[in-house]
């Protein structure tokens, strides 16, 4: 029994990993994440407005819900390291932080 219970436990930190990436605006996505002034002054007032807070992966032009948006306001328009677990189309958010930016192109 104990090592059942302790099998669960593995295997459920084991689908939880760090990724980094941005967190944007839904209507944008990934048009906003990038290390530019005005792609975060973008992403932070349409968030403002009432739009939800998205996360996209470095090199990915997905754009996933996050489950906690209270912890990502702080991070908007930031690249971010971020630890969870991608559900469908939902970041279910355990751990954010920043993450050293990405050179701008």
């Amino acid at each position: 029994m104990r090592a059942i219970i302790l099998l669960c436990c593995l295997a459920g930190s084991a689908l939880s990993s760090e990724m980094t990436g941005y967190i944007s605006d839904a209507p944008c996505g990934w048009n906003n994440a990038r290390p530019r002034k005005e792609a975060k002054e973008c992403a932070q007032k349409c968030v403002r407005a009432g739009w939800d807070p998205v996360f996209v992966p470095d090199g990915q032009m997905n754009a996933y819900k996050i489950s906690d948006k209270s912890l990502v306001l702080p991070h908007v328009g930031d690249h971010v390291a971020v630890v969870g677990e991608l559900k469908d189309d939902t970041l279910i958010l355990k751990k954010i932080r920043p993450a050293p930016p990405k050179k701008a192109r």
